[in-house]
């Protein structure tokens, strides 16, 4: 896992005008009020299903790829029906402006799927999971409110357990998730603040892969 400098203007402007949309709502109130929240373990702060011990217990017995455990406003991305996570009428406009923002950046960047669109509130997180699933080359962008969130994950290789701590503002970190056991790519996100992720799935080509980070990465 690598970050990734957003430096492309146009992408940026694509992912601050969403950012801006939903910190609005959330000061605002309207968020909570429109949306379902995706709490699997509403009751439950979460720590238990970020934490090595469970990481270490969903190896052993085997893991699919989806997260089990969720604490967020999901069911966003542009594939996504909008009865699955059963969104309420007020949030259709959410459910809008994020197919926007995924379409623009899709067509900027050639990515071929978007794969994941979730609004975390304070305490929200992901557990554990690998998303062999849906393998492939992928680019997370992440918009955090105070930088007190963050993304952990365990290196397929050394098996070391690697912590990316967010920064205010937008983040972006790029890797491979694998289809193959050798290749599983566990990881886990936790916020202490409002916290955005949407994540894109690219080819399998590595040079095309290569372009699109630069043109991420690229003044312009």
């Amino acid at each position: 896992m690598k970050k990734l400098s957003i430096n492309n203007t146009e992408v940026l402007s694509c992912l601050t005008e969403y950012s801006d949309f939903i910190q609005a709502k959330w000061d605002s109130g309207d968020l909570v009020k429109d949306l379902h929240s995706n709490f699997h373990c509403k009751n439950i702060d979460g720590k238990e299903f970020i934490s090595l011990e469970y990481l270490d217990k969903l190896e052993k017995k085997g893991h699919e790829g989806f997260p089990e455990y969720l604490k967020g406003y999901g069911g966003l991305q542009l594939d996504m029906e909008n009865e699955l996570y059963n969104v309420k009428p007020a949030g259709l406009e959410y459910r809008n402006r994020s197919i926007d923002l995924s379409e623009n950046l899709m067509m900027m960047l050639a990515a071929k799927r978007n794969s994941l669109c979730t609004i975390y509130p304070p305490s929200g997180f992901i557990s554990w999971h690998h998303n062999a699933n849906a393998p492939g080359y992928n680019i997370i962008f992440t918009w955090s409110e105070t930088g007190k969130g963050w993304f952990k994950y365990k290196d397929p290789k050394t098996g070391e357990i690697v912590h990316i701590q967010d920064e205010p503002g937008w983040n972006c970190k790029m890797g491979y998730f694998g289809h193959e056991k050798k290749d599983h790519f566990y990881h886990a996100a936790y916020t202490d603040c409002l916290r955005i992720t949407c994540a894109y799935i690219f080819s399998e080509a590595e040079n095309f892969w290569k372009e699109v980070i630069e043109e991420i990465q690229e003044e312009c």
